[in-house]
């Protein structure tokens, strides 16, 4: 018996687009943010040399430096002698730049698109499916991988009809005891909030989920999400990207140095209890023994007479507030290092700007929590209400896709002053109530007017199932705060005990009418 000699089936391949593509990359690497998460180098480089120098430029980008020179690449290669072989190789740093030079940064969208035809196409070789018409197709040049996919798909799709039943879908009653059992071994809960009732009801700040935060314009919103910044990175040691529009990174961290020193979490922590006022922290005031402030020193003429070492010598020295203090900040930047990543947006806040730096923020750094203050609708698109929700379906689709929880402080419009704490909902929201719709939780806030507290009361935890109904303190300030949207679980009023001044949120029950 005679056998038929096997034909050696030629792969498909674009090695020039290959080259072209990671050229690209080396030449601007931030191309890895928006289209990283879509190159699958297993599948999608045929050339060993292309993907070598791709690997390597994925993880030197994730995990080094987000800008590359010679310098850089030659010192990371030489770390390993196995990759340092490999880079001599293949050319070293002359590849590269020659690679560079023959990349147009602009056309990269088209270089990605090639990549991915021929990853597919050699897949379905691999497969067994015969690629030969379709690379002889006479409008091959400019078919897609999607257009590839789809020819050949419905083929399949054809015999499919014809062979088989529809018996596809997923039973919803299989596999009740394995979901069961993991639910045992992995609670359904997110990051512990600092506040008992709201993580109760939320399930905490659950992955693949946004909260929204709305208060009035200067009532507390940025002061209240600072807290909780503080909270995940100081107590739970967790890392959070924080992107602002309106107050500065310096206002920021006045309010996270307030916060730290004044609430209970924090000081359980450092182990100093004190109360100091935001205000006399930015105007670099602190009390002497007696609780005077010491002022520094100045002539007849109002000059100050004394360097600004000799002043702070001088208040160390007479300060037991300012040694405290000074311990704290420094127990804050030890406690906090590389767990706070800021970044000012307020230049450009665009759905693509936002989309870049928070995918950047998760791919280089492994941050899973982003908080976004304040939420408003595109610049290009000002007046346009219909951008918010756009906006926040973006924000709500990107947390799904990178395992990340998102927090958009939202303010409220002003005819919100008009309405009781107790009675506000989405239609309060500034710009555009129908965000809340791609939303999962929602969250209003408001002050309650000293001369209606005889209309209110609380119960704490320990009071459910009795009658008991606590009355305000007329010496406190109280926010309400109206739980408009929760997709895990009740909706309830909640009361938070709030000093401004010392940025102190306290819960401290559920809100009733009387």
């Amino acid at each position: 018996m005679k056998f038929k000699a096997v034909t050696k089936i030629e792969i498909v391949s674009n090695i020039t687009n290959e080259i072209l593509l990671v050229g690209s990359i080396y030449k601007k690497p931030d191309l890895f943010i928006e289209h990283g998460h879509n190159i699958r180098s297993k599948y999608d480089f045929y050339d060993e040399a292309t993907k070598f120098f791709y690997d390597n430029a994925e993880i030197l980008y994730q995990t080094r430096s987000q800008s590359f020179n010679r310098s850089v690449i030659s010192t990371y290669m030489a770390e390993d002698p196995d990759r340092l072989a490999l880079y001599k190789k293949y050319g070293g740093w002359k590849t590269i730049e020659d690679w560079i030079k023959l990349a147009i940064v602009d056309n990269f969208q088209s270089y990605f698109e090639v990549l991915k035809k021929y990853s597919l196409l050699r897949e379905y070789q691999r497969n067994g499916f015969s690629v030969d018409k379709i690379m002889n197709h006479s409008k091959f040049e400019l078919l897609s991988a999607m257009d590839i996919y789809r020819l050949i798909r419905s083929k399949a799709d054809r015999i499919h009809t014809v062979i088989l039943t529809n018996e596809e879908s997923e039973i919803l009653n299989s596999n009740i005891r394995t979901t069961l059992l993991h639910c045992m071994e992995t609670p359904d809960l997110g990051l512990q909030l600092p506040f008992p009732v709201m993580n109760d009801i939320t399930r905490g700040m659950k992955k693949k989920s946004v909260m929204a935060v709305g208060m009035l314009s200067n009532a507390g919103k940025t002061r209240l999400m600072t807290k909780l910044i503080g909270y995940i990175t100081l107590v739970l040691k967790e890392k959070v990207f924080v992107l602002l529009n309106e107050m500065t990174v310096e206002e920021i961290r006045y309010a996270l140095i307030t916060t730290v020193i004044n609430n209970e979490e924090f000081q359980k922590l450092h182990g100093l209890k004190l109360k100091k006022k935001e205000k006399e922290l930015t105007l670099g005031l602190y009390k002497d023994n007696n609780g005077e402030f010491i002022y520094a020193n100045k002539d007849e003429w109002g000059d100050v007479t004394e360097t600004i070492e000799e002043y702070a010598q001088r208040v160390a020295d007479n300060s037991e507030e300012y040694i405290k203090i000074m311990k704290i900040a420094d127990w804050i930047e030890d406690a906090t290092q590389g767990l706070i990543c800021v970044k000012d947006v307020s230049a450009a806040y665009d759905d693509k700007t936002l989309e870049f730096e928070i995918r950047k923020a998760n791919l280089t750094q492994g941050i899973s929590y982003f908080f976004y203050d304040t939420f408003k609708n595109d610049l290009s698109t000002t007046g346009d209400w219909a951008a918010m929700k756009v906006t926040a379906t973006k924000l709500t689709e990107l947390a799904k896709q990178l395992d990340m929880f998102g927090y958009l402080s939202i303010q409220l419009t002003d005819d919100a002053n008009f309405i009781k704490p107790d009675e506000l909902t989405s239609s309060n929201i500034a710009n555009c109530k129908s965000i809340k719709h791609v939303l999962h939780t929602l969250f209003l806030f408001k002050e309650i007017p000293k001369q209606e507290y005889h209309k209110y009361g609380y119960i704490t935890s320990s009071d459910w199932g009795t009658n008991t109904v606590h009355n305000l303190d007329s010496e406190k300030k109280y926010y309400c705060c109206v739980t408009d949207k929760n997709r895990f679980g009740r909706k309830s009023k909640l009361l938070f005990e709030v000093e401004l001044n010392y940025n102190e949120w306290y819960e401290i029950g559920e809100l009733v009418r009387k």
